[in-house]
């Protein structure tokens, strides 16, 4: 499934800002960190006997680190002003300018981590069958498969969120 054909089944677009800042640090951010730590130990104990594990769980190990620091940036410079827009917005008052003038250019860079994030996860359902075991495979290379898939599935929702609610939405407040 590609960033095109992801259709989400939750509303984001009713949600306020605040909460849709609140959802994707709280349960994307964390969650990524979170699983997709434990997820690269599974991955990587598994492509250990299995090299044609070997490719997917380099894409996944450098997807991990990547990902890593983009919510880092997103965390400490982006939302955080994100959230100071939507409070003006809703008090009615003005804000500050971004400290490099608009927030468009780290919005651009935040879609461009975006679309390599994709991509990169495209190339690990190529090499891995689209997240199909090989005949005879065990139960855990099953389970570490699909957990890919949903690893991959959540990360085409916190991108959806991100590019198509949150990034358009505080724009529109700047």
């Amino acid at each position: 499934m590609s960033q095109k054909e992801f259709k989400p089944a939750i509303p984001f677009e009713t949600w306020d800002l605040d909460l849709l800042v609140d959802y994707v640090l709280k349960f994307h951010h964390r969650n990524t960190r979170k699983y997709g730590e434990e997820l690269l130990g599974r991955l990587t104990t598994l492509a250990a006997g299995h090299p044609e594990l070997e490719r997917a769980a380099n894409h996944f190990r450098n997807s991990m680190a990547d990902l890593d620091v983009h919510c880092q940036k997103e965390e400490n410079v982006l939302f955080p002003f994100i959230l100071e827009l939507y409070r003006a917005a809703e008090l009615g008052q003005e804000h500050a300018p971004f400290h490099c003038g608009t927030i468009q250019h780290p919005v651009n860079a935040m879609m461009a981590d975006h679309s390599d994030e994709i991509e990169r996860h495209e190339r690990i359902a190529v090499l891995t069958n689209d997240y199909t075991a090989p005949e005879g495979a065990g139960p855990e290379y099953v389970r570490v498969l699909a957990d890919l898939r949903r690893f991959r599935d959540y990360l085409l929702e916190h991108v959806y969120v991100e590019n198509m609610v949150i990034f358009p939405q505080a724009l529109a407040l700047e």
